[in-house]
């Protein structure tokens, strides 16, 4: 039963750091590229996103409609659901326990992705927001919206680290 769990935290552990990669190639490939048949990525955020919520006053949502602020509903579980045939070869070859681990970290990210994107633009005084590893996150993302071809990652940036994307947030 031990060697379950662990083999199925590792495979969450190994899931979140590919995670990490995916989100950074997603983002810099799919969402800052007009590329044919995936423009509405594009479009979403590099014009619209981009364009309403830059690294000034305007990072924050205020009092303005939060256009673009977040995927489209139905954009949020493709990253995951492209995995499945994948995990199904993993559970086939490896267990069960792997597959479940890696689908948790996929879940897990992009759910984080999405909810911790929104904090970051519309912050409401959540008790998680005034911890330094938010700040740090949130200054990170801020950065990225100062310098678009520099920290990719919103949720854990061991890509821009790994690739030399990270670029420090001037408040550092």
């Amino acid at each position: 039963m031990l060697s379950v769990l662990l083999f199925g935290f590792g495979a969450l552990a190994v899931g979140l750091v590919y995670a990490s990669m995916a989100e950074w190639v997603i983002h810099r490939f799919l969402m800052h590229r007009p590329l044919p048949g995936y423009r509405h990525f594009f479009v979403g955020h590099a014009q619209v996103h981009h364009g309403i919520y830059k690294a000034d006053a305007t990072y924050l949502l205020g009092d303005r409609q939060p256009e673009q602020l977040m995927l489209a509903w139905w954009a949020m579980p493709i990253p995951v659901a492209v995995h499945v045939p994948g995990l199904v070869l993993v559970a086939l070859w490896f267990s069960l326990p792997a597959a479940v681990g890696l689908f948790l970290a996929f879940s897990l990210y992009q759910a984080s992705y999405e909810y911790l994107h929104y904090c970051m633009h519309v912050p409401q005084n959540r008790w998680f927001e005034n911890t330094s590893a938010f700040r740090w996150i949130t200054e990170h993302h801020r950065e990225h919206h100062r310098k678009h071809s520099s920290n990719l990652n919103v949720v854990l940036p061991f890509a821009d680290f790994l690739w030399r994307t990270r670029r420090r947030p001037l408040a550092e």
